[in-house]
């Protein structure tokens, strides 16, 4: 069976339709997606993180068994003049915490729509709109959210570019609004620094052409609607191995802590408190995915 998908996967991926579409997509992202802060884009990525209740700091608190699993897509659509990009990033994700022994179900649907905007070889920025479902069920009525994002970039010289920006969504807590700020740093042939944080930080390392491995830092905050709504503010910090099946066809593994976990429910008392402080624990987690990947460097 193994075999036989090892071979299905590599006649797919090598086929001469996909390696020409392959070669469009990287011209046009190669020379209109400065503001993505990273030497790759996925095309389309899934990945399932597990986070069982063992943990090393911070776990004296309540026990809580996380399961989160995402797919996502980036489709790009050049204008005419060359130079910018219509970017359709449409993902879904479904989280399952069990916290002592109650087990919830939370969806999200989202459908991000970006304009990247090439000013000259330095400037460029990045404009976002971000609609999204996120309850605990697919709900367009109750559960809608909207949000947005700026990034602007500055590219220094040909191996360091710096970003600034402002992200807003429309939590079901109420406003949420949070400075951005992101590098992406090619440090040596073999070595890059990117990201946009508090969002995601990642040190990669090329071993060779098939194999990656480095360091990851990442910070998700959502929330979800249900008779009351929940919030999760999750912080991973871990090392990672991307394994290349193909030049394209990358399966990933990583393994690490969480830090600072928050997840918290609506307040229905009156004692005019926000939230309801779920009060858990800190845990280990182990991420694996596969993604379809085109490198620009």
């Amino acid at each position: 069976m193994l075999r036989q998908l090892k071979s299905t996967l590599n006649k797919t991926a090598f086929s001469l339709v996909t390696m020409k579409r392959s070669l469009l997509l990287l011209l046009i992202l190669s020379f209109a997606f400065p503001s993505l802060a990273q030497p790759y884009l996925d095309v389309a990525n899934g990945r399932y993180v597990h986070s069982p209740n063992a943990g090393f700091i911070n776990h004296s608190k309540r026990p809580v068994i996380l399961t989160y699993s995402q797919f996502a897509t980036n489709l790009p659509i050049r204008f005419k003049n060359g130079k910018d990009v219509l970017l359709l990033s449409p993902f879904f994700e479904y989280w399952e915490p069990q916290i002592d022994h109650e087990t919830g179900q939370y969806y999200g649907l989202a459908f991000p729509v970006a304009i990247i905007k090439t000013f000259n070889e330095k400037w460029s920025a990045l404009m976002m709109l971000i609609p999204r479902i996120n309850g605990a069920e697919i709900n367009f009525k109750y559960n809608l959210q909207f949000g947005g994002a700026f990034l602007l970039s500055k590219k220094v010289n040909a191996d360091f570019t710096w970003k600034a920006g402002l992200y807003i969504n429309k939590e079901f807590f109420g406003l949420y609004v949070m400075p951005l700020f992101g590098i992406d740093w090619k440090i040596d042939e073999r070595n890059n620094l990117f990201g946009v944080l508090p969002g995601n930080f990642v040190y990669e390392r090329k071993v060779s052409k098939s194999f990656y491995w480095g360091a990851a830092f990442r910070a998700l905050t959502n929330s979800y609607n249900d008779v009351q709504y929940i919030r999760f503010d999750e912080n991973q910090l871990g090392l990672y191995a991307d394994l290349y099946l193909t030049p394209k066809l990358v399966f990933n593994i990583e393994g690490g802590h969480t830090i600072l976990r928050k997840i918290r429910q609506e307040n229905l008392s009156d004692d005019g408190k926000k939230y309801l402080d779920l009060d858990v624990n800190d845990n280990l987690y182990l991420k694996a995915g596969v993604a379809y990947r085109l490198r620009f460097r």
